[in-house]
Protein backbone atom coordinates (compact mmCIF):
# COMPACT_ATOMS: atom_id res chain seq x y z
CA UNK A 1 0.00 0.00 0.00
CA UNK A 2 1.14 3.58 -0.84
CA UNK A 3 0.45 6.79 1.11
CA UNK A 4 0.90 10.52 -0.36
CA UNK A 5 1.68 11.97 -3.63
CA UNK A 6 2.99 8.60 -5.41
CA UNK A 7 -0.33 6.89 -4.46
CA UNK A 8 -2.60 10.01 -5.27
CA UNK A 9 -0.37 9.59 -9.22
CA UNK A 10 -1.57 6.05 -9.25
CA UNK A 11 -5.04 7.07 -8.75
CA UNK A 12 -5.18 9.63 -11.27
CA UNK A 13 -3.99 7.36 -13.84
CA UNK A 14 -6.30 4.45 -12.81
CA UNK A 15 -8.71 7.79 -13.36
CA UNK A 16 -7.12 8.37 -16.80
CA UNK A 17 -7.47 4.59 -18.02
CA UNK A 18 -11.28 4.74 -16.96
CA UNK A 19 -11.68 7.78 -19.27
CA UNK A 20 -9.67 6.46 -21.81
CA UNK A 21 -12.04 3.31 -22.28
CA UNK A 22 -15.10 5.56 -21.93
CA UNK A 23 -13.74 8.02 -24.52
CA UNK A 24 -13.67 4.91 -27.19
CA UNK A 25 -17.26 4.35 -26.19
CA UNK A 26 -18.16 8.00 -26.45
CA UNK A 27 -16.25 8.24 -30.46
CA UNK A 28 -18.05 5.26 -31.37
CA UNK A 29 -21.34 6.89 -30.18
CA UNK A 30 -20.51 10.63 -31.66
CA UNK A 31 -18.85 9.24 -35.00
CA UNK A 32 -22.45 8.38 -36.36
CA UNK A 33 -23.74 11.60 -35.99
CA UNK A 34 -20.14 13.30 -37.28
CA UNK A 35 -18.86 11.04 -39.84
CA UNK A 36 -21.87 10.83 -42.60
CA UNK A 37 -21.65 14.55 -42.41
CA UNK A 38 -18.03 15.49 -42.75
CA UNK A 39 -18.37 16.31 -46.75
CA UNK A 40 -20.87 19.14 -45.91
CA UNK A 41 -17.89 20.89 -44.05
CA UNK A 42 -14.35 22.66 -45.32
CA UNK A 43 -11.31 20.62 -45.55
CA UNK A 44 -9.81 22.60 -42.56
CA UNK A 45 -12.97 21.77 -40.38
CA UNK A 46 -12.91 18.06 -41.50
CA UNK A 47 -9.11 18.02 -40.51
CA UNK A 48 -10.24 19.31 -36.98
CA UNK A 49 -12.69 16.91 -36.31
CA UNK A 50 -11.09 13.68 -37.31
CA UNK A 51 -7.90 14.92 -35.32
CA UNK A 52 -10.04 15.09 -32.71
CA UNK A 53 -12.12 12.32 -32.67
CA UNK A 54 -9.11 10.05 -33.23
CA UNK A 55 -7.56 11.59 -30.25
CA UNK A 56 -10.65 11.70 -28.03
CA UNK A 57 -9.57 9.13 -25.68
CA UNK A 58 -6.39 10.86 -24.69
CA UNK A 59 -7.51 14.34 -24.49
CA UNK A 60 -10.58 12.91 -22.22
CA UNK A 61 -8.19 11.28 -20.25
CA UNK A 62 -5.73 14.16 -19.48
CA UNK A 63 -9.19 16.60 -19.03
CA UNK A 64 -10.34 13.77 -16.23
CA UNK A 65 -7.36 13.82 -14.74
CA UNK A 66 -7.54 17.70 -14.58
CA UNK A 67 -10.80 17.38 -13.16
CA UNK A 68 -10.18 15.78 -10.52
CA UNK A 69 -6.52 17.19 -9.62
CA UNK A 70 -7.80 20.03 -7.93
CA UNK A 71 -9.54 17.43 -5.04
CA UNK A 72 -6.25 15.08 -5.08
CA UNK A 73 -4.28 18.48 -4.29
CA UNK A 74 -7.15 20.06 -1.90
CA UNK A 75 -7.90 23.38 -3.91
CA UNK A 76 -11.63 22.39 -3.27
CA UNK A 77 -10.86 23.31 0.30
CA UNK A 78 -9.29 26.33 -0.19
CA UNK A 79 -10.96 27.73 -2.72
CA UNK A 80 -14.52 26.58 -1.74
CA UNK A 81 -15.32 24.74 -4.42
CA UNK A 82 -18.48 23.18 -3.50
CA UNK A 83 -20.07 21.48 -6.23
CA UNK A 84 -16.63 19.76 -6.58
CA UNK A 85 -18.02 17.66 -3.28
CA UNK A 86 -20.88 16.46 -5.45
CA UNK A 87 -19.03 15.69 -8.69
CA UNK A 88 -15.15 14.22 -8.10
CA UNK A 89 -15.61 12.91 -4.26
CA UNK A 90 -13.25 10.19 -4.54
CA UNK A 91 -12.91 9.36 -0.49
CA UNK A 92 -8.71 8.15 0.33
CA UNK A 93 -7.25 9.29 -3.00
CA UNK A 94 -3.83 9.41 -1.61
CA UNK A 95 -3.98 6.10 -0.40
CA UNK A 96 -3.37 3.28 -3.37
CA UNK A 97 -3.58 -0.70 -2.22
CA UNK A 98 -1.88 -2.89 -5.00
CA UNK A 99 -4.48 -5.53 -3.94
CA UNK A 100 -7.43 -2.86 -5.35
CA UNK A 101 -9.24 -2.72 -8.54
CA UNK A 102 -7.26 0.28 -9.45
CA UNK A 103 -3.93 -1.73 -9.44
CA UNK A 104 -5.37 -4.50 -11.70
CA UNK A 105 -7.10 -1.75 -14.00
CA UNK A 106 -3.18 -0.18 -14.12
CA UNK A 107 -1.60 -3.40 -14.77
CA UNK A 108 -4.26 -4.36 -17.97
CA UNK A 109 -3.74 -0.96 -19.72
CA UNK A 110 0.25 -0.84 -19.01
CA UNK A 111 -0.33 -4.58 -20.65
CA UNK A 112 -2.63 -3.13 -23.47
CA UNK A 113 -0.22 -0.65 -24.10
CA UNK A 114 2.85 -2.43 -24.61
CA UNK A 115 1.31 -5.04 -26.62
CA UNK A 116 0.08 -2.10 -28.85
CA UNK A 117 3.14 -0.43 -28.95
CA UNK A 118 4.81 -3.24 -29.78
CA UNK A 119 2.64 -4.81 -32.56
CA UNK A 120 1.90 -1.22 -34.34
CA UNK A 121 5.51 -0.61 -34.64
CA UNK A 122 6.64 -4.36 -35.51
CA UNK A 123 4.25 -4.12 -38.54
CA UNK A 124 5.27 -0.65 -39.32
CA UNK A 125 8.88 -1.48 -39.55
CA UNK A 126 8.17 -4.59 -41.20
CA UNK A 127 6.04 -2.44 -44.16
CA UNK A 128 8.94 0.15 -43.73
CA UNK A 129 11.77 -2.48 -44.45
CA UNK A 130 9.68 -4.14 -47.62
CA UNK A 131 9.18 0.01 -49.16
CA UNK A 132 12.63 0.44 -48.93
CA UNK A 133 14.12 -2.86 -50.20
CA UNK A 134 11.40 -2.20 -53.32
CA UNK A 135 12.48 0.97 -54.00
CA UNK A 136 16.37 0.40 -53.97
CA UNK A 137 16.11 -2.71 -56.33
CA UNK A 138 14.06 -0.16 -58.70
CA UNK A 139 17.03 1.74 -58.62
CA UNK A 140 14.26 5.13 -59.42
CA UNK A 141 15.95 8.20 -61.66
CA UNK A 142 15.28 11.79 -61.11
CA UNK A 143 13.02 12.65 -63.52
CA UNK A 144 10.98 16.43 -64.26
CA UNK A 145 7.63 17.36 -65.70
CA UNK A 146 6.98 19.36 -68.67
CA UNK A 147 5.97 22.16 -65.99
CA UNK A 148 9.33 21.82 -64.34
CA UNK A 149 8.08 19.12 -60.74
CA UNK A 150 10.90 16.69 -59.67
CA UNK A 151 9.58 13.30 -59.19
CA UNK A 152 11.65 9.79 -59.20
CA UNK A 153 10.63 7.69 -62.22
CA UNK A 154 10.94 3.90 -61.36
CA UNK A 155 11.33 1.22 -64.16
CA UNK A 156 8.33 -0.92 -63.26
CA UNK A 157 5.69 -1.94 -65.49
CA UNK A 158 2.89 -1.72 -62.80
CA UNK A 159 1.11 1.93 -62.84
CA UNK A 160 1.52 3.63 -60.05
CA UNK A 161 2.41 6.53 -58.38
CA UNK A 162 2.59 7.80 -54.97
CA UNK A 163 4.44 9.42 -52.05
CA UNK A 164 6.50 8.31 -49.20
CA UNK A 165 8.71 9.34 -46.86
CA UNK A 166 8.38 10.87 -43.06
CA UNK A 167 11.97 13.12 -42.84
CA UNK A 168 11.66 14.02 -46.78
CA UNK A 169 8.83 12.72 -48.51
CA UNK A 170 9.42 11.56 -52.08
CA UNK A 171 7.15 11.16 -55.32
CA UNK A 172 7.67 8.14 -57.40
CA UNK A 173 5.94 7.31 -60.31
CA UNK A 174 6.61 4.15 -62.58
CA UNK A 175 7.47 4.18 -66.37
CA UNK A 176 4.37 2.00 -66.49
CA UNK A 177 1.98 5.06 -65.22
CA UNK A 178 4.42 7.44 -66.94
CA UNK A 179 4.49 5.94 -70.53
CA UNK A 180 0.26 5.62 -70.54
CA UNK A 181 -0.76 9.14 -69.74
CA UNK A 182 -0.35 12.41 -71.24
CA UNK A 183 2.06 15.20 -70.53
CA UNK A 184 -0.79 17.17 -68.88
CA UNK A 185 -2.12 13.89 -66.59
CA UNK A 186 1.48 13.29 -65.56
CA UNK A 187 1.38 17.33 -64.22
CA UNK A 188 -1.38 16.49 -62.41
CA UNK A 189 -0.09 13.73 -60.90
CA UNK A 190 2.89 15.16 -59.70
CA UNK A 191 1.14 18.09 -58.76
CA UNK A 192 -1.11 15.94 -56.38
CA UNK A 193 1.36 14.14 -55.25
CA UNK A 194 3.17 17.27 -54.10
CA UNK A 195 0.41 18.35 -51.77
CA UNK A 196 0.65 15.41 -50.42
CA UNK A 197 4.67 16.44 -49.58
CA UNK A 198 3.94 20.08 -48.83
CA UNK A 199 0.96 18.52 -46.04
CA UNK A 200 3.43 15.81 -45.17
CA UNK A 201 0.76 13.39 -45.54
CA UNK A 202 2.36 10.29 -45.27
CA UNK A 203 3.99 11.30 -41.64
CA UNK A 204 0.67 12.19 -40.46
CA UNK A 205 -1.10 9.20 -41.79
CA UNK A 206 1.07 7.09 -39.73
CA UNK A 207 0.39 9.04 -36.72
CA UNK A 208 -3.24 9.00 -37.27
CA UNK A 209 -3.24 5.28 -37.87
CA UNK A 210 -1.79 5.10 -34.64
CA UNK A 211 -3.75 7.00 -32.69
CA UNK A 212 -6.76 5.11 -34.16
CA UNK A 213 -5.55 1.03 -33.49
CA UNK A 214 -6.94 1.60 -29.90
CA UNK A 215 -10.11 1.76 -31.30
CA UNK A 216 -11.95 -1.64 -31.84
CA UNK A 217 -11.64 -2.96 -35.61
CA UNK A 218 -14.74 -1.38 -37.11
CA UNK A 219 -14.52 2.11 -36.07
CA UNK A 220 -10.58 1.99 -36.84
CA UNK A 221 -11.36 1.14 -40.21
CA UNK A 222 -14.20 4.26 -40.64
CA UNK A 223 -11.33 6.96 -39.25
CA UNK A 224 -8.59 5.65 -40.81
CA UNK A 225 -11.13 5.56 -44.54
CA UNK A 226 -12.30 9.31 -43.97
CA UNK A 227 -8.80 10.59 -43.17
CA UNK A 228 -6.94 9.41 -46.24
CA UNK A 229 -10.72 10.19 -48.34
CA UNK A 230 -9.56 13.78 -46.70
CA UNK A 231 -6.21 14.32 -47.90
CA UNK A 232 -6.91 12.85 -51.20
CA UNK A 233 -9.51 15.68 -51.57
CA UNK A 234 -7.30 18.12 -50.63
CA UNK A 235 -4.29 17.08 -52.47
CA UNK A 236 -7.09 17.26 -55.90
CA UNK A 237 -8.34 20.59 -54.38
CA UNK A 238 -4.71 22.14 -54.71
CA UNK A 239 -4.09 20.79 -58.34
CA UNK A 240 -7.46 22.58 -59.19
CA UNK A 241 -5.32 26.09 -58.44
CA UNK A 242 -3.79 25.16 -61.86
CA UNK A 243 -5.78 22.74 -63.23
CA UNK A 244 -9.70 22.48 -64.58
CA UNK A 245 -11.59 20.42 -62.31
CA UNK A 246 -12.91 18.01 -64.86
CA UNK A 247 -8.74 17.60 -66.41
CA UNK A 248 -8.40 16.55 -63.40
CA UNK A 249 -11.46 14.05 -63.01
CA UNK A 250 -10.51 12.58 -65.99
CA UNK A 251 -7.03 11.63 -64.87
CA UNK A 252 -8.53 9.82 -61.96
CA UNK A 253 -10.52 8.02 -64.18
CA UNK A 254 -8.17 6.78 -66.68
CA UNK A 255 -5.33 5.94 -64.09
CA UNK A 256 -8.05 3.76 -62.25
CA UNK A 257 -8.63 2.35 -65.01
CA UNK A 258 -4.81 1.47 -65.66
CA UNK A 259 -5.27 0.32 -62.07
CA UNK A 260 -8.22 -1.57 -62.12
CA UNK A 261 -6.37 -5.22 -61.77
CA UNK A 262 -4.09 -3.95 -59.13
CA UNK A 263 -5.30 -4.99 -55.27
CA UNK A 264 -7.44 -2.68 -53.37
CA UNK A 265 -6.42 -3.61 -50.13
CA UNK A 266 -2.80 -1.46 -49.98
CA UNK A 267 -2.44 -1.21 -46.14
CA UNK A 268 0.88 1.10 -46.49
CA UNK A 269 0.07 3.99 -43.46
CA UNK A 270 3.31 5.30 -45.12
CA UNK A 271 2.31 6.03 -48.43
CA UNK A 272 -0.30 8.19 -50.32
CA UNK A 273 -1.31 6.50 -53.94
CA UNK A 274 -2.83 8.21 -56.36
CA UNK A 275 -5.94 7.14 -58.39
CA UNK A 276 -5.76 4.13 -55.81
CA UNK A 277 -7.87 5.93 -53.08
CA UNK A 278 -11.56 6.29 -53.09
CA UNK A 279 -11.50 7.50 -56.79
CA UNK A 280 -15.72 7.83 -57.13
CA UNK A 281 -15.97 9.93 -54.68
CA UNK A 282 -12.98 11.94 -55.24
CA UNK A 283 -14.53 12.63 -59.07
CA UNK A 284 -17.68 13.57 -57.18
CA UNK A 285 -16.32 16.07 -55.18
CA UNK A 286 -13.99 17.79 -58.22
CA UNK A 287 -17.49 17.86 -60.00
CA UNK A 288 -19.29 18.73 -56.95
CA UNK A 289 -17.64 21.16 -54.76
CA UNK A 290 -18.94 22.53 -51.43
CA UNK A 291 -19.80 25.97 -51.98
CA UNK A 292 -21.07 26.71 -48.52
CA UNK A 293 -19.97 25.27 -45.71
CA UNK A 294 -22.92 23.32 -43.52
CA UNK A 295 -22.96 25.82 -39.92
CA UNK A 296 -25.30 23.43 -38.45
CA UNK A 297 -22.99 20.63 -38.90
CA UNK A 298 -19.99 22.68 -37.51
CA UNK A 299 -22.24 23.68 -34.70
CA UNK A 300 -23.04 20.05 -33.71
CA UNK A 301 -19.58 18.49 -33.82
CA UNK A 302 -18.26 21.13 -31.67
CA UNK A 303 -21.56 21.17 -28.73
CA UNK A 304 -20.74 16.75 -29.18
CA UNK A 305 -17.02 17.35 -28.74
CA UNK A 306 -16.93 20.19 -25.63
CA UNK A 307 -19.54 17.92 -23.90
CA UNK A 308 -17.51 14.52 -24.44
CA UNK A 309 -14.94 15.17 -21.78
CA UNK A 310 -17.97 16.59 -18.90
CA UNK A 311 -19.39 13.50 -19.77
CA UNK A 312 -16.95 10.76 -19.68
CA UNK A 313 -15.65 12.71 -16.34
CA UNK A 314 -19.04 12.52 -14.45
CA UNK A 315 -19.28 8.93 -15.76
CA UNK A 316 -15.60 8.27 -14.45
CA UNK A 317 -16.95 9.11 -10.75
CA UNK A 318 -20.45 7.04 -11.01
CA UNK A 319 -18.58 4.20 -12.24
CA UNK A 320 -15.52 4.13 -9.85
CA UNK A 321 -18.20 4.31 -6.71
CA UNK A 322 -20.64 1.60 -8.44
CA UNK A 323 -17.21 -0.55 -8.87
CA UNK A 324 -16.28 0.05 -4.93
CA UNK A 325 -19.85 -1.48 -3.99
CA UNK A 326 -18.50 -5.10 -5.21
CA UNK A 327 -14.55 -4.65 -5.38
CA UNK A 328 -11.98 -3.38 -2.43
CA UNK A 329 -10.66 0.57 -2.76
Amino acid sequence: MLVGDMAIVLNLLSVSVLAFVIGIATVAVVSRFVLFRLKQVSFNSQKFILWSLVSAPWWIAFSCIGYFMPYSLGFDKVFNISWFEDFAHWHHIDIFSFSSWHALTLLLALIYLAWRVTKTTFVRTKQSIALSSLLSFTDAQGARTTNGNQYLLMPVKVPVAFTTGFISPKIYVSTGLQTQVSDEQLNIIVNHELAHVTARDPLFKVLFTALASFYPSRIKQTLIEQYVLMTEKMADNEVTKEYDHLDIAQTLIDVARLQKALPTDCDQASVSYFGHDYTSLRVEGLLNPINKPSLTTIIITLALLATMPVLAASTVDSFHHFIETFFIH
